[in-house]
């Protein structure tokens, strides 16, 4: 078994998990130095990394497509991929040595396998790639995480000053020996590999995976390249595996004790690809300070974590994690404590008055990353004084900060970058999360569109997910998949869970009402003006405060996630007369709303789909408003909304203002405006006979 390097901390936390973060003032793992900082590793285990098997692994899981913003990549489970590669490897129990090359981008990959990496003595005998593919290139990773399309012409020409032809290139992606166009021919072609191994088709993950750990344990057995492929091959069911170059290729001389695997494991991981690169592009200009906040259990830990993974080797210095009270504990954090396990992870012994200063001696000496977690049990004085340490924060390094409520105190500091977690993970990336839980993990039957409902119920919260996976182990698929649909049962108790810490706080602070306010905006968003009308502007800051709803200055609105609404309508369902009652007082409100906003088309239009499901619960009560409110907002929405035949989108919403307006007029003038504006979006729908019919009614 591998054990932890020298130089190396440990953190872990309110996390998933825990993981090993590279670096330290001791220890530098930069990509020309990573099987250098492996042979390390290895020798104090007593192993001779010269007489192992030496593989670096590149395995690229990008989590974010600029070419295609809206569409989630299609993932793969590294962390998965990565046990099942380092246990075939430790049941052969042969000399080899498995590195993993982080980031895995085409830059580190040339560094990995420089002239420097040669002086080391640390070139590796086999390049092991692991991710999509195609047949004219690789798909790699960019150092903020993006995908990067890596041709076959682009990896030839940044390996040319390859010291000497690599032993053996393994290819375990799709089509990565397709054709004399595919990286693998490209490569034994060019004579930068002395022997190539790769897929002439798609290959499922699971298959490229132990065909990889069999094909390495064989070649330390002694077989040749070509027996070991044969062997290997066993494990691909779909198509013949291609063997180029040198099939007579020989591992013999390896006696140099047992495997050593790389401990820094890859994470099971799903979604945030945008909040992924957004924050490692922050990192990558320091100093940062980066502000997370969000709602309860929405995964602000684990994406931290993520972040940690995926740019620790942006800081030599080390990573550093701190964290305060859980909200459970019912204790106030303080700065100071925060500070003293800030040093104590970064294995400094300063005097108890100078741990401030000392930490930002080091920080500003040693490009360092600190993290800092569950920040909203520190009272408003200690905020205060751990910005004071954090305004000093320069040079190289950077904090993650990371809380329920907004940090406000923070946020007016020049390197601070809020992000705002009120999502949940997407669509895509929670149905297959909520499958890998409920196949690999849980191992409960649940089908994929059973998997699919839960996710979308729970609106793509991961904690809620889980929760509800979790009960399906347990209980009656049926009856549970019934309460999820109904919100109630096992579904609200795990709501109550999730928001009573944002319950009471709001019940301390008086401002309940402010919940309840926010059944009145179904789409869970809601212009400021209006929450403020049905909130109260204390009220609304108390929401933020609760982690509850934060404001999106993209979309000029503010914003909280579906179960929030769920839960207020739960716990305090109003009357039919007292809830038409609330809204007619907002009517006044809509309307001055739809009076500012601006002038372009497109951006008018932009803001009036983000409201659409608020208005929409207008016009379903439309019958039962008072009547000159609602006329001022219909005639509102007729100034604002763009000519029917000049959006798609809003048509069908529409169609609904202008037949709410024709049922609701009283006068003559009033009513044929209204059935000639139907008629309009009526046509603009395909909807001729019903256009004409409204047309002839306004004549």
């Amino acid at each position: 078994m591998s054990t932890l390097p020298p130089g190396s901390i440990y953190i872990s936390g309110d996390v998933k998990g825990s993981v090993l973060v590279s670096g330290s003032h001791n220890i530098i793992i930069q990509a020309d130095q990573v099987l250098l900082w492996a042979a390390q590793a290895a020798r104090q285990m007593g192993n001779d990394p010269a007489r192992m098997l030496r593989i670096l692994a590149v395995l690229a899981a990008p989590v974010y497509d600029p070419e295609q913003p809206d569409a989630l990549p299609t993932p793969l489970d590294v962390k998965q991929e990565w046990h099942e590669l380092g246990q075939a490897i430790r049941e052969s129990r042969a000399p080899i040595l498995l590195a993993r090359m982080i980031p895995p981008t085409l830059d580190f990959l040339c560094r990995a396998l420089s002239l420097r990496a040669e002086a080391q003595a640390e070139l590796p005998h086999i390049f092991h790639f692991s991710g999509h593919a195609w047949s004219g290139g690789l798909l790699l990773e960019d150092e903020l995480g993006q995908v990067h399309r890596a041709t076959t012409e682009e990896i030839l020409e940044a390996l040319q000053s390859l010291p000497h032809p690599l032993d053996l290139v393994v290819l375990n992606g799709c089509e990565s020996a397709a054709d004399a166009h595919s990286v693998a021919q490209a490569l034994v072609d060019a004579g930068l590999a002395r022997a190539a191994v790769g897929h002439t088709q798609r290959v499922y993950d699971p298959e490229a995976v132990r065909f990889a750990g069999r094909l390495y344990a064989e070649l330390t057995d002694g077989f040749p390249l070509r027996e070991a492929v044969a062997r290997a091959q066993r494990a691909v069911t779909t198509h013949k595996v291609l063997l180029l170059g040198d099939a007579d290729l020989r591992f013999e001389r390896f006696t140099g004790g047992e495997p050593w695997i790389d401990t820094r494991q890859p994470s099971f991981f799903f979604g945030r690809g945008p909040e992924l690169v957004d924050i490692a592009d922050a990192l990558a200009h320091p100093p940062k300070i980066i502000l997370i906040s969000g709602l309860p259990a929405i995964g602000k830990s684990s994406l931290a974590l993520e972040v940690v993974r995926r740019n620790s080797w942006r800081f030599p210095g080390g990573v550093a994690f701190a964290e305060g009270p859980r909200p459970e504990e019912s204790r106030r954090g303080t700065a100071e404590s925060l500070l003293n396990q800030l040093a104590e992870a970064l294995a400094m012994r300063p005097e108890p008055a100078r741990v401030a200063e000392a930490l930002w001696l080091y920080t500003s000496q040693q490009p360092t990353l600190l993290v800092l977690d569950n920040l909203e049990a520190l009272p408003p004085e200690e905020q205060q004084q751990l910005r004071h340490f954090l305004a000093r924060l320069d040079g190289e390094s950077a904090a993650l900060l990371l809380g329920r409520g907004r940090l406000t105190i923070l946020e007016d500091l020049p390197c601070a970058r809020p992000i705002s977690l009120h999502e949940g993970i997407g669509v895509d990336a929670a149905f297959l999360y909520a499958l890998r839980l409920a196949r690999q993990e849980k191992k409960v039957p649940l089908d994929s569109q059973q998997v699919r409902e839960i996710a979308q119920a729970a609106d793509g919260h991961p904690r809620l997910i889980e929760l509800i996976i979790a009960q399906a182990g347990w209980r009656d698929v049926a009856a549970l998949l019934r309460e999820v649909r109904e919100r109630h049962g096992a579904f609200q108790e795990q709501l109550d869970a999730l928001y009573d810490w944002s319950a009471r706080l709001l019940e301390e602070r008086g401002e309940l009402e402010a919940w309840k306010a926010l059944r009145f905006f179904p789409g869970g968003v809601a212009p400021e003006l209006l929450l403020w009308a049905a909130a109260g502007k204390k009220g609304t800051l108390a929401l933020q405060a609760a982690g509850l709803a934060d404001f999106d200055p993209v979309l000029q609105t503010w914003r909280w996630h579906s179960t929030v609404g769920t839960y207020a309508l739960r716990h305090w369902p109003l009357g039919k007369d007292e809830g038409r009652l609330r809204l007619s007082a907002l009517l006044p409100s809509w309307t001055e709303w739809l009076k500012g906003l601006p002038p372009e088309i497109s951006d008018r239009a932009f803001r009036l789909e983000t409201q659409q499901a608020n208005l929409e619960s207008i016009l379903n009560e439309a019958a039962h408003l008072p009547a000159k409110p609602l006329r001022s907002l219909l005639q509102a929405l007729h100034r604002t909304l763009p000519d029917p035949d000049k959006t798609l989108a809003l048509r069908p919403f529409e169609e609904r203002v202008y037949r709410t307006w024709a049922e609701r007029a009283t006068e003559g003038a009033d009513r044929a405006e209204a059935l000639g504006m139907l008629g309009y979006a009526l046509s603009a729908l395909g909807r001729r006979e019903e256009a004409l019919q409204a047309t002839q009614q306004a004549v």
